[in-house]
C-alpha cells in the first residue's frame, strides 16, 4: 500500500460516519495524505506521484475526475452497500431500512464517469430482519467486506478478476436525503416510523421529533403488544413504563425505547405539536 489519501476532519463536517484513518494507517507505515477534493490539481498530482496499480476508493462521497480514473492500470475499486444496478445513489442503507427492504448487498465495482454504473467485480446479498438497523446493517457490511477483498484482490494481482457489466436498463435510484426526511410524522403507520428510527440510529444522526420548543432525537423503538392504545391524538404519550414511552402513531402504538432531549416528556405529551394535556 503505497498510501492512503483521505479528508482532512475539518472539511468532513457533512459526514455523519467519518473515521480518521491516520492512526490505523501510521501503525502499518502507511503514507497519509489528507485533500478537501479529488478535483483539486494538487490532489491529482499526488496520485500521480504514487504510482498506484489499483486505487480503492471507499466511503467517499466525492466523484473522481476522469484524470484519476485512468492512473492505475488495475483500475479505481469503489463498494456500494445495495445490489447493483438496483439502489444507485445516495444512504442505500438508509433507504434499505426506510422501505422495508428484506434483502440488500454488498457491491465491489470498477469505477467510471458515472454514478455506481461501473462494472461488478464481487457482489453478495444478505438478508434484513426485522430487529436490524444502521448499526447491525454497518458490521453485516464489514464483515462482507473483510471476506471479499483478500478473494478479489487475488483475482486482480493474478489477473483473473471478473468485471460483469451491469444492466442499465434494470438500474434504480436513491435519492438524497436531507434533515426534513428524518423529523418523524406520528400520523403515519407504526411500521413506516419504525423503520425510519431505526435506519437513523447510530452510526446517522437519529430521527427526531418535538416537544414544545425542544428537538427530541429518538434511537430506538419497537413494536409493542399486550398495551391498549386509547383514542388519541398521533403523538401522544399515552403510557411510560421502564421499557420506555408508548406513542400514539397513525394506526396504533410505538414503544420509543431510547431518546435523547434536553427536557422531561410526560405522559400525555404530545410528540410534534401541540401540548401536554395531562400528566
Amino acid at each position: 500500500m503505497v498510501g492512503v489519501v483521505t479528508l482532512d476532519r475539518k472539511f468532513a463536517t457533512f459526514n455523519a460516519d467519518y473515521a480518521d484513518l491516520s492512526e490505523v494507517a501510521r501503525a502499518h507505515e502507511v503514507p497519509v495524505y489528507k485533500v478537501r477534493k479529488t478535483t483539486d490539481a494538487s490532489t491529482v498530482e499526488l496520485i500521480r506521484s504514487l504510482r498506484p496499480d489499483v486505487i480503492f476508493v471507499l466511503g467517499w462521497s466525492q466523484l473522481l475526475p476522469q484524470e484519476i480514473l485512468e492512473l492505475p492500470p488495475l483500475g479505481c475499486i469503489g463498494s456500494h452497500p445495495a445490489l447493483l444496478p438496483h439502489n444507485r445513489g445516495r444512504h442505500p442503507l438508509i433507504w434499505a431500512l426506510v422501505e422495508g427492504l428484506e434483502e440488500s448487498g454488498l457491491t465491489f465495482f470498477y469505477l467510471d464517469d458515472g454514478a455506481d454504473s461501473g462494472d461488478i467485480l464481487w457482489q453478495k446479498p444478505f438478508p434484513i430482519t426485522l430487529e436490524d438497523d444502521a448499526g447491525t446493517l454497518y458490521e453485516k457490511i464489514k464483515a462482507m467486506a473483510s471476506e471479499a477483498v483478500p478473494v478479489f484482490l487475488r483475482q486482480l494481482e493474478s489477473g483473473s478478476a471478473p468485471r460483469v457489466p451491469q444492466d442499465h436498463s434494470q438500474a434504480t435510484y436513491w435519492r438524497k436525503r436531507g434533515e426534513k426526511d428524518g423529523e418523524i410524522s406520528w400520523a403515519l403507520d407504526t411500521m413506516t416510523i419504525y423503520n425510519l428510527i431505526r435506519a437513523l440510529t447510530h452510526p446517522y444522526v437519529g430521527a427526531h421529533t418535538f416537544w414544545k420548543d425542544a428537538r427530541v432525537l429518538v434511537w430506538k423503538s419497537w413494536l409493542p403488544e399486550g398495551v391498549p392504545v386509547p383514542d388519541v391524538a398521533p403523538g401522544t404519550i399515552y403510557h411510560q413504563t421502564e421499557e420506555g414511552l408508548y406513542v400514539r402513531t397513525g394506526d396504533g402504538g410505538l414503544l420509543v425505547r431510547a431518546w435523547e432531549a434536553s427536557v422531561e416528556i410526560p405522559v400525555g405529551a404530545r410528540l410534534g405539536g401541540g401540548r401536554c394535556v395531562s400528566s
